[in-house]
């Protein structure tokens, strides 16, 4: 089977890494509750994603009946969970707490990245090597989804250099830095954060 591990990053929160090598069919063949559901998608690769963050969900908290759902603004929920997925080529994350706010992003490494830096580096962030922007970009998308009701565009986060494992990326709307996790693999970067949730 592959996932890959799941990780306690706290005492309520935990995440995921799933490598997407089934086709829909083994998937559904391993899990057999994943037949059970409607698949929005035509598409292999994407209901292949859409699957194997399902059984990722299974496999996290032993339970079928949990079901993803998503806000009008694609934010995804489950119930008696705060959640946050992301896939790249080949991998799928999924982070869950029950008290905790959460946030994940994985990218496939590629020199992809270099051609979009305009879009989303700041001028007062001082990055050109792909494994910076790579990061950058990854930081920047976990803390767009861990303030997603700033609704946060990519030049009002400021990124900070990294330093053992974290990259400190400022919400400038709220005048917040947030400290995201990072981990370089040869495939890919994985971004995360976890925070409590506001009093």
């Amino acid at each position: 089977m592959p996932l890959i591990e799941v990780r306690q990053l706290s005492a309520h929160t935990r995440m995921g890494l799933w490598r997407m090598d089934e086709t829909p069919a083994s998937l559904c063949s391993l899990f057999p509750h994943l037949s059970l559901l409607p698949m929005p998608f035509k598409n292999e690769g994407r209901q292949k994603e859409y699957l194997c963050v399902r059984a990722l969900l299974k496999e996290m908290t032993g339970r079928e009946d949990l079901l993803i759902d998503h806000l009008p603004s694609g934010k995804p929920v489950v119930e008696g969970y705060h959640v946050s997925i992301s896939h790249t080529r080949g991998y799928a994350v999924l982070i869950l707490s029950d008290a905790e706010n959460v946030a994940v992003d994985i990218e496939y490494r590629s020199d992809r990245v270099g051609r979009i830096a305009h879009k989303f580096v700041r001028p007062d962030e001082p990055c050109t090597a792909l494994d910076d922007l790579l990061l950058v970009w990854s930081a920047k998308e976990s803390l767009y989804k861990l303030h997603s009701d700033d609704k946060l565009d990519y030049f009002e986060m400021r990124s900070s250099a990294p330093c053992e494992g974290r990259i400190p990326v400022e919400n400038m709307k709220k005048q917040k830095v947030v400290s995201i996790s990072f981990e370089f693999t040869d495939d890919y970067v994985l971004t995360f954060a976890v925070e409590p949730l506001p009093a």
